[in-house]
């Protein structure tokens, strides 16, 4: 429906068990009332707008500012707004808005909102998804007769008084979404100008009140969908308002709209839950679910690129994909190494084309080896990259986002190729949908490798357009070959994001293969994203990123907990790892569809050695918990293990299905129940729990629960 507006109105959303109840007023910006559990249908709306206004406090305007949802220079909100344009012909930096329309639609609301006077009109879209997860975003218009420069185009979350703690996540290479916990009682600010979401800052944060845990506590899980530069505020004002601010980081001049043309800010996803962290966590899975649309198991992979890295070589290339197929692996992927000239990392980028020598038939031969031996084939690109050692670059040093005028800095000896450019994006696009055409290739890894620097491909900053023609360019991938799976790599996990998951199935969770480091890595990308786009491989027996040694039982075990793959050479494997490795294969095959449909519960343990991740399907009649000790327990026994979300009066069965080697040195004879056949409902299972073995650090248990038989 579309409506005029002349006097407070009130609009309410139910949906997937959460309330959003808004108001509008005719001089300002909408309000958020409410958002969370759902609420009666009963209920008073105009009643709630009434005792959430606040007292007149001395030395304040006559009519204090209510935090709005676009927060209004131009009404009197000193903190930081929602929207900031400059202009050169009208006062566009103190905005005061005016709802105009509401359209209810599908996605909730869009509601059309309009400032005379600075000639701008905003389009802001709000409603709770089929996940549970709430969706925000801004369109800015420009309807007047000069160009304006957009400087900040936020969407913004009021927050409840009593959330004064956050997490916050930061990384690094190799070691990506680590968290910490800390006091909210200031302004946060955190931004990524990378060009990319960023191994040091993913744009997510999680707001509650104290003392939230995994399992307790009202708590707020916001994410921004966008790939490339991002700015996050979480602020306390002065008056005791508290919100949270997201949006694109717009780089000077970047962004500029002339007469008729518009600019939308990336989705900002909410999640709300009254359980703790489990609880926003399964609705940003549920979320993710419903973009990837997977139609099938995840298959088990095998990369080649810690076996060979740029030695490729035709007959030992095929020698693998045997070896793999004999443990059960089910897609192969070819990695850096296989175009033309590519021998190392200095030279080649750019110039997709089968490398001859290595290939002197193409790659058919190998992709007809891995389809003989029942595998899907995959192949790693980095289409956004260029060397200055290539045909391409030599051709067209024009194409690379960089200023002409400055000396370019190489970063890992390449350059990022400007896809905003029109004739380098049909180029790129060309030789992509060329390959796809002559080969039989079912998945390509999509990689990109820097950051960017000075991103320009004339004096304009370019950094906006290039993330938008990337997206672009993923969309017509996906348009013209549907059943193509696209993973997002970026060194590891410097892409991994809601906006690049609307045309990808997987991330490249980490570079770090160490199993130790990779249970943090896993913890942390878990918050949001659910285990079956979690890219999690086998490596050798010493890590590449590390030099750590695990054996194969804990690396296996802390891989089988996302999309198990394989990255090692299997040549090289002894046949008590190739038949270890073949049992967890299978093991991961037995349990996967639980896995990536499950509700996944994070269990901590109350020294910090251990880790549980509990997977539990929507009938809770199955789980699987997977315990892992990180490090030696504080105490001689562990914690017991304490199972939720079970139904208290089912009786379940619990199997020991798989575990590291139990050590001798550390425990006389197991528990006594390690060799029975233990039935318990779920009230015991939750309130009383396992009493574990003890266990090496660095080893893994695996225990399914599922209804017994009656």
């Amino acid at each position: 429906m579309s409506r005029a507006l002349n006097t407070m109105n009130y609009v309410r959303q139910d949906c997937a068990g959460k309330t959003l109840i808004l108001a509008l007023p005719d001089q300002g910006a909408p309000e958020l009332l409410y958002f969370g559990e759902e609420l009666p249908a009963h209920t008073n709306i105009e009643s709630v707008y009434l005792v959430l206004s606040s007292a007149l406090p001395n030395s304040s305007l006559n009519e204090p500012y209510r935090l709005s949802l676009i927060p209004e220079a131009g009404r009197g909100w000193m903190a930081t707004p929602g929207v900031e344009v400059f202009s050169n012909e009208l006062a566009a930096w103190s905005l005061a808005w005016e709802v105009h329309t509401v359209n209810e639609n599908v996605a909730g609301f869009a509601i059309r909102l309009e400032d005379r006077h600075a000639e701008l009109e905003l389009i802001f879209q709000i409603g709770i998804k089929e996940s549970g997860v709430l969706g925000l975003s801004l369109e800015l218009i420009n309807t007047g007769r000069e160009p304006v420069q957009v400087v900040r185009l936020a969407s913004t979350f009021p927050c409840l008084s009593n959330f004064t703690q956050k997490m916050s996540f930061y990384g690094r290479w190799c070691q990506e979404f680590q968290h910490q916990t800390s006091q909210w009682n200031d302004t946060w600010i955190q931004e990524s100008r990378y060009g990319r979401s960023g191994h040091e800052n993913f744009p997510g944060v999680v707001l509650g009140e104290s003392n939230f845990s995994e399992q307790t506590g009202e708590v707020v899980g916001a994410h921004l969908a966008w790939s490339g530069n991002h700015s996050l505020r979480a602020d306390v004002a002065m008056t005791g308002e508290r919100y949270l601010q997201a949006g694109a980081l717009y780089l000077p001049g970047e962004e500029v709209l002339h007469t008729g043309e518009s600019t939308k800010t990336p989705e900002l996803l909410i999640a709300h839950s009254c359980q703790g962290l489990n609880g926003v966590s399964q609705q940003f899975h549920r979320e993710a679910r419903a973009r990837t649309k997977l139609t099938k198991p995840r298959p088990v992979h095998i990369n080649t690129w810690e076996a060979f890295y740029f030695d490729h070589d035709l007959e030992q290339l095929c020698l693998l994909a045997s070896r793999a197929a004999e443990v059960g692996v089910e897609r192969y992927i070819l990695d850096d190494g296989w175009f033309k000239g590519r021998n190392d990392d200095t030279s080649a980028l750019g110039d997709w084309y089968v490398d001859e020598q290595k290939y002197p038939n193409g790659l058919t031969p190998l992709i007809d080896h891995v389809k003989s031996l029942g595998m899907e084939f995959g192949l790693w690109v980095e289409p956004e990259m260029v060397n200055p050692d290539s045909a391409l670059y030599r051709a067209h040093p024009d194409w690379v986002l960089e200023l002409p005028a400055k000396e370019h800095l190489l970063f890992r000896n390449q350059l990022v190729l400007n896809l905003a450019n029109p004739d380098a994006y049909v180029a790129i696009r060309g030789r992509l949908f060329d390959l796809l055409n002559h080969y039989d290739i079912d998945y390509i890894k999509w990689d990109m490798n820097r950051d960017y620097v000075s991103p320009s491909g004339d004096i304009h900053p370019q950094a906006l357009a290039q993330v938008t023609a990337l997206y672009r360019l993923l969309g017509e991938l996906n348009d013209a070959f549907p059943e193509l799976e696209i993973e997002s790599c970026a060194s590891g996990g410097a892409r991994v994001d809601f906006g690049i998951l609307n045309y990808t199935k997987r991330f490249w969770t980490s570079d770090c293969n160490d199993a130790l480091e990779r249970q943090t890595i896993q913890r942390g990308f878990s918050y949001f994203f659910p285990p079956e786009v979690m890219g999690a491989h086998i490596g050798p027996d010493k890590s590449h990123t590390t030099s750590r040694i695990h054996d194969v039982v804990f690396r296996a075990g802390t891989a089988i907990q996302g999309h198990l793959g394989i990255e090692w050479n299997l040549l090289q494997a002894t046949d008590e790892q190739k038949s270890n490795i073949a049992d967890w294969i299978e093991c991961y095959k037995a349990h996967r569809e639980l896995m990536h449909s499950a509700n996944l519960y994070r269990l901590p343990s109350v020294d910090g050695c251990a880790q549980t991740q509990w997977y539990l399907n929507d009938e809770k009649t199955e789980g699987l918990a997977i315990y892992s000790q990180l490090a030696m327990p504080k105490r001689v026994h562990p914690d017991r293990l304490r199972l939720p979300a079970l139904e208290a009066l089912s009786l379940y069965r619990v199997e020991v299905i798989a575990h590291s080697p139990m050590p001798s040195h550390l425990m006389q004879q197991k528990p006594a129940w390690w060799q029975q056949k233990i039935q318990l409902n779920g009230a015991s299972l939750e309130r009383v729990g396992i009493q574990l073995p003890v266990m090496d650090p660095e080893s893994v248990l695996l225990l399914r629960v599922s209804v017994a038989d009656v």
